[in-house]
């Protein structure tokens, strides 16, 4: 069979791919598991040596998604200011409209016993002090003798003086808007006395179920923009980059003063990702923190709170933010025992775990794609010049030593396509010194025996007691 080095002068006539999964050299039954897997979202763990193009498969990957629907937007929570409310805004990809147009409610009538504690105060239902209840045409309490909110007429100077005097004594509110939780939804309520003995709620009604209240509050803070990359490279090395944080403000969330709360969220690697890719390298190296991933990957969504208990951050929690990511965790052979079985058993119980090869057969297929290879290193360093054909060949044979020394395998072509590169960028840097318009198989032996620790002006080497080895030995301690 002829190979593509048979029909070519330099690398500058081979073809490049422009699909990231054909850019991916020897891993043809990863990259099938990983095509069905973002198809049926489920998440992966690949596994190998370092180099192989674990962090290329993970990227590839992402390009199969589609555009992020949500958008994830914090509001401040009037009765609670240190547990701001989460508002999941969902867009009409194809129409780019809110998802929240043609809002409708739901009206129901309540006892004054039935409203939430802190709106009963407000509306003059409750005494502040003591809970009981009594009507808002009442200026105190009748059990424990306590000023609290009720209709002060407006022809009463007396009522009026002891309003500004006495900041209990306000006047009690006839309606009161606020953000409640209603079955995991974030909905709009608005309570509203009537002429009766009764109260009037008005909850939001949305025909999706995940949508939530009017985006155009100027008061809302984008925790997460619809239109922000969803493909998130963390290290999990702090919770605060895997989990998220909140700010410290010496005012706290105090009025007019601090920093409201909900504009001091930070979010984690986990909600940045949310309907994209979450890539964590080196999975083992998260420690305990594989339980609070393993927590977000059960249950797609993941408070927010405070990490530092001297901060003002640490009183403040934002529950239910989602996090519906996949996980794409990469680890070496070794490493694997390091991770929590839990965890584990999560991945290969809802995913798949993939070892990825080393190496591949030497067959005229696979030396056209490593070939290819060679030509895309080129094209993405953009600051080398091409290889002539006898300069792939030396390139070739150096893959071919690594395969047998680091794998045992003979006829084989090695896959660890980053050292591999690092010799082509090398060879390339000798190119331009020399001011060569190709890279030539005297920089790729150059190249190889710098990567090999052999000073070329032969005054020292790394092998000792031979000061001059031959460049047929450089490759023995290469990498």
């Amino acid at each position: 069979m002829t190979s593509v080095l048979d029909t070519i002068e330099t690398t500058a006539e081979i073809p490049v791919p422009r699909d990231p999964f054909e850019r991916i050299i020897g891993q043809e039954h990863a990259v099938s598991l990983i095509r069905s897997a973002v198809t049926q979202r489920r998440h992966i763990l690949l596994c190998g040596v370092p180099g192989i193009g674990k962090s290329m498969l993970a990227q590839a990957a992402y390009t199969l998604l589609s555009v992020p629907r949500e958008e994830i937007r914090l509001r401040p929570n009037s009765l609670q200011p240190d547990r701001p409310c989460v508002i999941v805004i969902k867009v009409d990809c194809a129409n780019m409209d809110s998802a929240e147009s043609g809002q409708s409610f739901d009206t129901r009538y309540v006892r004054p016993e039935e409203v939430p504690f802190e709106i009963a105060i407000k509306m003059g239902y409750r005494c502040s002090r003591c809970g009981n209840f009594s009507t808002p045409s009442q200026s105190v309490c009748m059990d424990c003798g306590s000023p609290k909110r009720c209709d002060w007429p407006a022809e009463n100077a007396y009522h009026g003086l002891f309003q500004i005097l006495d900041v209990v004594g306000e006047r009690a509110l006839t309606s009161v808007k606020c953000t409640e939780n209603i079955d995991d939804t974030i909905c709009q309520v608005e309570y509203r006395r009537t002429n009766r003995d009764s109260i009037m709620v008005l909850r939001e009604r949305n025909g999706d179920s995940q949508s939530v209240v009017a985006a155009d509050d100027k008061r809302d803070y984008i925790l997460v923009a619809r239109n922000s990359s969803r493909f998130v490279r963390a290290s999990g090395t702090s919770p605060v980059e895997l989990l998220g944080d909140v700010k410290h403000d010496p005012y706290g969330s105090a009025e007019s003063l601090g920093m409201p709360a909900h504009m001091r969220v930070v979010p984690g690697a986990i909600h940045e990702a949310h309907e994209g890719i979450l890539y964590l390298d080196e999975i083992a190296s998260l420690g305990p923190y594989q339980k609070h991933l393993l927590t977000a990957m059960q249950e797609r969504k993941y408070s927010i709170s405070g990490h530092n208990p001297q901060s003002s951050g640490a009183a403040v929690r934002v529950d239910n933010v989602p996090c519906d990511f996949l996980l794409f965790a990469s680890c070496n052979p070794e490493d694997l025992p390091q991770i929590l079985p839990a965890l584990r058993s999560r991945i290969r119980g809802y995913g798949y775990e993939v070892m990825l090869s080393s190496y591949t057969p030497k067959t005229p297929e696979n030396i056209d794609r490593m070939v290819r290879f060679i030509a895309q290193t080129v094209q993405e360093d953009g600051r080398i010049p091409h290889l002539t054909a006898e300069s792939v060949q030396s390139v070739l044979k150096v893959s071919e030593d690594i395969a047998y020394r680091l794998d045992g395998q003979r006829e084989a072509l090695t896959l660890r396509m980053r050292e591999l590169g690092g010799l082509i960028r090398v060879a390339g840097d000798f190119a331009v010194r020399d001011r060569a318009e190709l890279i030539m198989p005297v920089h790729v032996r150059e190249a190889e025996a710098v990567l090999a620790g052999v000073d070329t002006g032969n005054t020292q080497t790394a092998r000792l007691g031979n000061p001059n080895p031959p460049a047929s030995e450089y490759t023995s301690y290469f990498f």
